[in-house]
């Protein structure tokens, strides 16, 4: 199957907001029905793309909050960077149960 126009693009290039529009316009071509089953498949595929590019547009963005953890006397946001270290949601989910077996 060729790759289609959101695929040769850079995804840096791309803003969450325009991969999101995107999204919702293949979302409005599959809704309407009256696509032909091969370019159904063509769209669903560019959808695809477009939730991978929203996606690692939100995980960088995670990367990049601070989170407030006071206020001082002054007045002053008291914030430290987010923990990268902190499993994502997906991770979360791919990870093997970790119950405490009882001894």
């Amino acid at each position: 199957m060729a790759k289609s126009k959101s695929a040769d693009q850079d995804d840096s290039s791309m803003s969450f907001e325009g991969a999101m529009a995107s999204l919702e316009q293949v979302v409005r071509k599959l809704e309407s029905g009256s696509l032909p089953l091969e370019q159904m498949l063509s769209e669903y595929a560019k959808a695809v793309e477009y939730v991978q590019v929203c996606h690692r547009q939100l995980e960088g963005a995670r990367r990049r909050i601070a989170q407030l953890q006071s206020v001082d006397a002054d007045g002053k946001a008291m914030t430290k960077e987010w923990d990268d270290t902190a499993p994502t949601v997906q991770e979360n989910r791919d990870a093997p149960s970790r119950r405490k077996s009882s001894s």
